[in-house]
């Protein structure tokens, strides 16, 4: 039977619109704006860097939150496609029957443990070992929470749209504790990231060269995390299901993230190997307040190899990292097991404490908007 592109991919929006509707709340005032802000941008086929008229952005997120009202607590629906049913999360059975037709599926759970769903293009295929690494371009259904690579079993999904946005994000923010990095990371390509700023318009095309190299190197950190045995991944599940929406959760992933960074084939290491200037700027730059407080060894390193141009700097402060990671997870992993049976609430009082106020980073925890990854 023939498959219906547009109804499938309706499909596919529904539960992405159903997963909105029900956890919009992770998100703080400011966060979900700026997220709603670039789901109209995706709607409405516009550039990152294209504005929309304020009061036009405004009329639609007023639609769009009358419409979540009226998806709120519904149940995700099963995919329809071509006279057969699939549950939703069953990503590699929706995949094999959308090959055909060139598409890409992917779903999954994201921080807080929302649901993510999205539907693409498919634009090439490629293997990293016993990983299959799938680049997507066009995106015809996703949900608020998007991030440029994610994985499922042995799939990486590279997501270039998603990259796009991401990467202006970073140039308009312009932060200024790695506002170096960034501006060295661009410099790497010739590209003066102060010009890209003012000028996206005449500059974007080069942006979007930038950040489709970038994406084939951002991968790694998806590699590194299927090669990393240091947190077990039933253990690791349990702790973010356990400690849902709250600084543990966000301090697991951290930590996770962390091991499959400095892993040896994940992303530093992948970095390291093949000297790659402009990714090292950009991991610097896109790095987090709760991973910098972790990770300081690399700021320190990154600073040492922009005067000195050595690689073993870096690496060094790669090897400390993992073993540093090593340690947190060890770490919160016993202090989980210790207290599973006293309560959640006991336990996660221990972890706050013990692991995660000596990081100095606790009273900016008041919201999931600083951190982006999808398992």
């Amino acid at each position: 039977m023939a498959v219906d592109i547009e109804h499938v991919a309706g499909q596919i929006q529904r539960n992405c619109d159903i997963s909105d509707a029900n956890y919009a709340g992770l998100f703080s005032l400011c966060g979900l704006l700026l997220r709603l802000r670039d789901l109209f941008k995706w709607a409405y086929g516009l550039p990152p860097w294209e504005e929309p008229e304020p009061s036009t952005l405004m009329e639609w997120i007023d639609h769009r939150e009358s419409h979540w009202e009226n998806l709120y607590q519904e149940e995700y629906q099963r995919i329809s496609i071509g006279g057969e049913s699939f549950d939703p999360f069953d990503v590699n059975a929706i995949n094999r029957r959308l090959k055909p037709q060139k598409l890409v599926y992917g779903a999954g759970y994201a921080l807080g443990m929302k649901p993510s769903f999205f539907l693409a293009e498919s634009r090439e295929s490629h293997s990293v070992g016993e990983l299959t690494v799938d680049s997507v371009g066009r995106e015809l259904a996703r949900d608020i929470f998007v991030t440029p690579a994610m994985r499922q079993g042995s799939r990486i999904f590279a997501r270039h749209s998603v990259m796009l946005f991401f990467m202006w994000d970073q140039v308009l923010e312009m932060r200024p504790s790695v506002r170096d990095a960034l501006v060295y990371a661009f410099a790497q390509y010739h590209v003066d990231a102060e010009a890209l700023r003012r000028n996206p318009a005449t500059l974007g095309h080069e942006l979007a060269a930038i950040s489709s190299a970038e994406l084939r190197t951002w991968v790694y950190h998806e590699v590194g995390e299927v090669r990393e045995t240091g947190f077990d991944g039933e253990v690791w599940q349990e702790i973010v299901s356990t400690y849902a929406n709250s600084p543990v959760e966000i301090f697991a992933r951290v930590v996770k993230d962390l091991l499959a960074d400095t892993h040896p084939e994940g992303l530093l290491g992948h970095i390291i190997r093949h000297r790659l200037r402009s990714s090292l700027g950009f991991y610097i730059s896109f790095m987090r307040p709760f991973m910098r407080s972790i990770f300081p060894e690399i700021l320190d390193a990154f600073r040492a190899f922009r005067e000195k141009d050595d690689w073993t700097l870096v690496e060094e402060a790669r090897g400390y990292g993992h073993l540093k990671a090593h340690h947190h997870a060890q770490s919160l992993v016993d202090i989980h097991e210790d207290l599973r049976h006293d309560g959640a609430d006991q336990a996660r009082e221990r972890i706050v404490s013990e692991l995660i106020e000596p990081l100095g980073v606790l009273g900016s925890l008041k919201n999931l908007d600083d951190f982006d990854e999808e398992d």
